[in-house]
C-alpha cells in the first residue's frame, strides 16, 4: 500500500477572510506544514531544499472558521529531481466522503546554491512501494489576454519571505489576492459589496521573488462560460496564476451579469494607461 500522511486541524480564525470562509493561502500553508511534517515522519534524509513549482487547489465548498478537517497528503508521482504530492481536506466527522478541497504540487528539489539535484535515495520508493509512478501533467497555462490589464504594485516584505531567503509560496497566494482586489476596487468594487467564492486555484511558480524586491502585478478579469461567473487572473514576471470564482453580491445585493465585472475592469485598465481616474460602476 502507497503511504499516506494525515492531520487533524481546526480552521482558526486568522485563516479565513473577511466572509469567515478558508482562504487559498492557508490552505496552502497546509499542505507546506502535511508535506514537512510527513518527510520528517518518513526520515527523509538530504542536504536540499524542496521548491513548489505549481500548485492546483480545487474547493469544492466554501470551509466556515472552526471546522474540523482531516488533512491528508500522499504521493502522486516522481521524476529524478520533482516529487508530485496530492493534497485532501476531508470532514473529520464524514472522512470518507468527497474531500472538501483536493490539491496537488510539483516540488522540485535542489542543492543548498539552488540548483535542481536528484532527489535523495530511495525517496520515490518510501512513498510508492507499490510502483512508482510519473507526475501527473498539468496543463499548460495559456498566453496573457491581447488587452490591457489593470497594474498594481507590490513590495516583498520580511514577514513573507520564508527559510530560503524568497518570496513564501503562500505569500505568493496573498499578494495575487491583494492585487486582484486593488484592481477590483479601482472600480468601486470592494467585499463590503461583493463577495468571490474560489472554486479553482492554479499557480505556477517561474522565479523566486527576494526580500525587498519591487513587483508589478497585472490582473485581467475575464467572463467565464456559466452564470455570475467570472474568472480572474494574476502575473507578475514571476509569478501566474488564474482564479475562478463566483461573484455572489454586487452593490445593490443583486449578483452581477455575466461578463459585467470585466468590461468594469476592462474600463479600468484603459483609463489607467490614459492617466485617467476610473469611472464608478453603476449597478
Amino acid at each position: 500500500m502507497n503511504r499516506q500522511f494525515c492531520l487533524t486541524h481546526t480552521v482558526r480564525y486568522d485563516e479565513c477572510n473577511c466572509d469567515g470562509a478558508l482562504t487559498p493561502a492557508a490552505f496552502l500553508r497546509y499542505m507546506q506544514e502535511l508535506a514537512a511534517r510527513d518527510a520528517e515522519d518518513a526520515r527523509l534524509e538530504g542536504g536540499g531544499y524542496w521548491v513548489i513549482k505549481r500548485t492546483v487547489m480545487s474547493f469544492a465548498t466554501p470551509i466556515p472558521i472552526h471546522a474540523s478537517l482531516e488533512l491528508k497528503t500522499y504521493g502522486i508521482g516522481f521524476t529524478r529531481i520533482t516529487a508530485q504530492r496530492g493534497y485532501e481536506a476531508h470532514q473529520t466527522c464524514a472522512p470518507q466522503e468527497e474531500p472538501l478541497v483536493s490539491a496537488r504540487t510539483l516540488w522540485v528539489y535542489v542543492d543548498p546554491n539552488g540548483r535542481p539535484a536528484r532527489l535523495p535515495e530511495r525517496t520515490a520508493q518510501i512513498w510508492q512501494p507499490d510502483g512508482v509512478l510519473s507526475p501527473q501533467p498539468e496543463q499548460p497555462f495559456p498566453a496573457a489576454p491581447l488587452r490591457l490589464p489593470v497594474t498594481t504594485s507590490a513590495m516583498v516584505q520580511f514577514s513573507e519571505i520564508d527559510l530560503m531567503q524568497h518570496l513564501n509560496n503562500a505569500s505568493a497566494v496573498e499578494l495575487l489576492d491583494n492585487a486582484g482586489w486593488e484592481a477590483l476596487t479601482r472600480s468601486a468594487i470592494t467585499p463590503a459589496g461583493a463577495k468571490f467564492t474560489i472554486r479553482h486555484y492554479d499557480i505556477e511558480y517561474v522565479d523566486s521573488p527576494r526580500f525587498g524586491e519591487h513587483l508589478e502585478v497585472q490582473s485581467w478579469f475575464e467572463p467565464f462560460p456559466r452564470q455570475d461567473r467570472n474568472v480572474p487572473g494574476s502575473s507578475t514576471s514571476r509569478v501566474r496564476a488564474r482564479r475562478w470564482s463566483a461573484l455572489a453580491l454586487a452593490g445593490s445585493g443583486k449578483p452581477r451579469r455575466n461578463g459585467e465585472t470585466s468590461r468594469a475592469m476592462e474600463t479600468s485598465a484603459k483609463n489607467q494607461a490614459k492617466g485617467v481616474r476610473p469611472a464608478r460602476v453603476v449597478h
